[in-house]
């Protein structure tokens, strides 16, 4: 094998090596997107959360001891106690079993 041939080997082997660090570097991304917005995290649309407890200060809804095992963002989604009183929020954040606090939210039967 000639030197010439040996570089240009490197060389393609280098170019080979880049375009797969490159490939993963973009598309590691969208992988870890795709598993959040697929793995359970975001409600579906009118979804009713059920807690223990829950408490509300203005706009803001909290409950703790819920029936979910979501974690993470949530989108158009109801909490409610025991006792049946509800609250829609239009976005939130769970924490599986313990926790679900809710933004931009107002009683359910206020909608009525």
């Amino acid at each position: 094998m000639t030197a010439s041939q040996r570089v240009r080997r490197i060389g393609l082997r280098t170019l080979a090596a880049g375009a797969v660090a490159a490939f993963l570097a973009t598309a590691a991304p969208v992988t870890a997107t795709a598993a959040s917005s697929h793995g359970g995290a975001a409600t579906r649309d009118g979804e009713v959360i059920v807690c223990h407890s829950v408490s509300a200060e203005g706009p803001s809804v909290f409950g703790r001891d819920c029936d979910t095992d979501r974690w993470g963002p949530l989108a158009d989604f109801t909490i409610a106690n025991r006792e049946g009183r509800a609250y829609r929020c239009e976005t939130g954040w769970a924490e599986g079993r313990l926790w679900v606090s809710g933004q931009h939210c107002r009683p359910a039967n206020d909608e009525d």
